[in-house]
């Protein structure tokens, strides 16, 4: 196995190289300094800033010649290649996925507490700016860290109109694009800022609530997708240990690699599709 990542990481650094010195190097500086700036925006998002976009790209980069050369030098299977392509493709950007999405889940999580915060800070006899550095100083992150990006604009010259507009762009949440022209309105025109953020948190804890309701009702559906979407692997694993030389053909023969893609797209195909299905928002 040592040997198979050994072979695999000579082989993606000598891959690397013949592109960057081929006539394709420009096309590929192009694509990558896109991936590379989409990967610092993300991070960026996620206030991951130890860690550098070229990082992520080379050990995505390494994982994904492990994924492709492994299978083939292991079976000698191109079909084991082509799938570990798209293992090695995919994997990198649903881990990626998957902290984004913790993250933000985290911040829809947190907003009614920021709510009752601010709401009693201002009452508290604090103006906006020092209720939001409350919530910098007591909340949990990752609410602490934007509110506090917040507080770093305005500190800066930024007026806080502006800050909240721009936390509203960077956080693409509907209920925190809310939050933020409510109060900007109270601002502008005028108005109790306590009694508008009470509002508006019994409006969100409702909109919360129905969304729970939603997932609740739906889990059977996204628990079926999952297990559908493995049920093939798990299959395919346990006929392999009965039938070895039998199952081997499915990666020797090309036969074998064509009944193997047809079940890795239906799989795929129906995986979607649930998901689709039970996917709501509200």
């Amino acid at each position: 196995m040592i040997g198979i990542l050994l072979w695999s990481s000579l082989l993606f650094v000598a891959l690397a190289a013949f592109t960057l010195a081929g006539p394709a190097s420009r096309y590929f500086r192009i694509f990558l300094g896109r991936v590379e700036a989409r990967i610092d925006e993300i991070l960026g998002e996620m206030f991951m800033f130890s860690i550098t976009p070229r990082m992520v790209t080379f050990l995505s980069g390494a994982f994904l010649a492990v994924c492709v050369f492994g299978p083939w030098l292991l079976f000698g299977s191109l079909l084991g290649g082509l799938i570990g392509a798209v293992v090695g493709g995919a994997v990198p950007i649903f881990i990626i996925w998957q902290m984004v999405k913790r993250r933000r889940s985290a911040l829809e999580t947190q907003l009614l507490d920021g709510l009752i915060t601010l709401a009693n800070g201002m009452r508290a006899g604090l103006n906006l700016g020092q209720a939001i550095d409350l919530i910098e100083q007591h909340g949990d992150k990752p609410l602490s860290q934007e509110f506090g990006l917040v507080n770093r604009e305005v500190e800066h010259g930024t007026s806080i109109d502006v800050a909240l507009d721009n936390a509203g762009r960077r956080l693409r949440s509907h209920n925190y694009r809310l939050l933020f022209a409510a109060m900007k309105t109270t601002r502008i025109r005028g108005g109790n800022m306590p009694e508008t953020l009470d509002r508006l948190g019994e409006s969100l804890r409702e909109i919360i609530r129905l969304e729970e309701k939603v997932k609740a009702q739906t889990a059977q559906g996204r628990t079926s997708a999952i297990f559908m979407g493995v049920m093939p692997l798990v299959v395919l694993g346990i006929y392999y240990v009965i039938d070895h030389e039998g199952m081997s053909l499915l990666f020797t023969e090309w036969q074998g690699h064509l009944v193997l893609l047809v079940v890795l797209i239906l799989n795929l195909w129906g995986f979607l599709w649930i998901r689709r299905v039970v996917s709501f928002d509200i």
